[in-house]
């Protein structure tokens, strides 16, 4: 090959690399902005339709975050809503939609902007109002740490202190305020049983003995599940984009409020 063709040969190379770098810089700054633009949106929905307790509330003595929930303001921006979620140790807060057909909000915002963080969504088969023997919850894992994007904390070394201080998440309906304890999760993949639709005892103790066999959590020694109380599956995404892989927290309804 003679230096002519070689010289030629590189100059492409190199002007390929610069695309490609350009490309994928755009691609970064691109999903930066998507992100901003559904953080500014969350922001400003918990801005209008949440009180947060003062710390004269938190002074008296309470089962749970008295956080006041406003569904109507909600229900007037999407009337797919159902539940607002609160993860305290992991500073999750979010309105939840009931998805009407699969996957519908995988890339919808809540008051339905197309935008790649999507929203925190129940699944279609899950019961509306948190009574099913078996509930699903899904939100992307965001590189930002919005949505589920801090679950994977708790699959860090590090962070094996943080259901310790607090191991609750609360789930606020219209009507009633639920109390679920986390007691497993582990990495998982599209289609496991970690997703199992249950809807009797027997698939029950069922799914109880495949999220003992599989979590990276201890079972809590208080835990009580003679008496099957509803169970709520969080889930996001794991691993690269495609992959299949999803991180599966699962939680079990330990008390319940009429608000």
């Amino acid at each position: 090959m003679n230096h002519k063709v070689f010289k030629f040969i590189r100059i492409i190379a190199i002007i390929i690399c610069l695309g490609i770098i350009a490309y994928e810089s755009y691609k970064i700054y691109d999903d930066q902005k998507e992100y901003a633009v559904a953080d500014e949106e969350y922001e400003e929905i918990e801005s209008q339709a949440v009180v947060w307790p003062t710390k004269e509330d938190e002074s008296e003595v309470i089962d749970y975050p008295l956080i006041q929930i406003d569904f109507d303001k909600l229900e007037a921006i999407n009337p797919d809503v159902v539940a607002w979620i609160y993860f305290p140790c992991l500073d999750i807060s979010y309105p939840v939609v009931k998805e009407n057909e699969v996957d519908e909000y995988i890339h919808l915002t809540f008051d339905k902007q197309v935008n790649k963080a999507g929203c925190i969504y129940e699944d279609v088969l899950s019961d509306p109002e948190f009574r099913g023997m078996h509930d699903i919850v899904f939100g992307h894992n965001m590189k930002n740490k919005s949505m589920f994007g801090k679950l994977k904390m708790l699959y860090q070394d590090e962070n094996k202190e943080l259901l310790e201080k607090n191991p609750y998440v609360y789930v606020y309906t219209k009507d009633y305020v639920f109390q679920y304890r986390v007691f497993g999760y582990y990495i998982t993949k599209v289609g496991s049983e970690a997703y199992k639709v249950v809807e009797t005892n027997d698939t029950y103790d069922e799914f109880l003995e495949y999220i003992q066999l599989h979590s990276a959590y201890p079972r809590p020694q208080e835990a009580d599940f003679s008496q099957r109380p509803s169970l709520l599956t969080l889930s996001t995404c794991s691993g690269a984009s495609g992959s299949g892989k999803r991180f599966v927290v699962h939680t079990y309804k330990s008390a319940a409020w009429i608000r």
